[in-house]
């Protein structure tokens, strides 16, 4: 009686050993993404138009978006909201929200991903040349006590994108594909820009891998960025649709949808959350 229990284990021992063994030469040889340390990753080099003189109408949509990217920088005070869903492969769907602060020099970037595989918080801080990175709870929105802190150059070089900018994209002639204009309504203009996936996405793939702990970057193939604003170039929101895919235990196919939406622009009323922490980590 107890030798067919011994032959079964044996052979249940030898199933587990071969699908291990399977799986280790499926990892090995599946096809890889680009690796982190591939990609060198620099201060972006955005597009911005200052001193305009023509009105809207008068200008090219990249001419519009490069102005609107000017302004942006210019205001004293913005609060901004952002909500997003990555759907991932069919598999899974990825919720992400968030806000942004601006007070004079001080700039607050406060992030949430949630799945049913992975939730993260951060808040990324800014002052001049200081960066602090502070992480948390995806699920209970509390934070740690501590934040790291970096010099901006090597924020830059870690997280890739500046999240002050107008979209996550390096926004130059270079990297616009095409541009134009989709309607003009009630004071209203609302363009859409098709990316260069070559050149343009580098420092969002490399914030993407830090923020989303993926082992490679992902590989682009699409981005729109679709961007209303007022007559006098002011933002009034900012959508971003990308198509990538993602290598992870299987390479997925990702849709991502971000829209950031301009609430307060040069509102005195506007506050940074918890500035005090963050005065104290400088």
């Amino acid at each position: 009686m107890k030798k067919p229990l011994k032959i079964t284990l044996i052979s249940v021992l030898a199933f587990v050993l071969l699908a291990v063994a399977g799986f280790s030469v499926y990892l090995a040889v599946r096809p890889k993404g680009q690796s982190r340390d591939e990609v060198d990753i620099k201060p972006s080099e955005q597009t911005y138009i200052d001193g305009n003189t023509k009105n809207i109408a008068e200008c090219t949509p990249n001419e519009c978006l490069f102005i609107l990217a000017s302004n942006l920088k210019k205001t004293t005070s913005y609060h901004t909201t952002i909500k997003g869903e990555v759907n991932a492969g069919g598999i899974y769907k990825q919720e992400i929200s968030g806000e942004k602060f601006k007070k004079g020099g001080d700039s607050l970037y406060v992030s949430s991903s949630k799945s049913v595989l992975k939730s993260t918080a951060d808040q990324i801080f800014i002052e001049n040349d200081t960066v602090l990175v502070r992480h948390g709870n995806g699920n209970t929105g509390v934070y740690e006590d501590t934040a790291e802190k970096f010099t901006y150059g090597d924020y830059v070089k870690e997280y890739g994108t500046d999240f002050r900018e107008l979209s996550n994209y390096e926004l130059n002639e270079k990297n616009i594909v095409s541009g134009e204009l989709l309607s003009a309504e009630n004071g209203v203009y609302t363009f859409t820009y098709e990316i260069n996936v070559q050149t343009g996405v580098d420092a969002y793939r490399v914030n993407m891998y830090k923020m989303g702990g993926l082992t490679e970057l992902p590989t682009f193939t699409k981005s729109t960025l679709t961007v209303s604003m007022t007559a006098d170039f002011m933002p009034i929101s900012v959508t971003q649709i990308d198509e990538y895919s993602i290598n992870m235990i299987l390479t997925l196919s990702c849709v991502s949808t971000l829209t950031e939406t301009f609430e307060r622009i040069d509102d005195v009323s506007v506050s940074i959350p918890e500035l005090e922490f963050f005065k104290s980590k400088m």
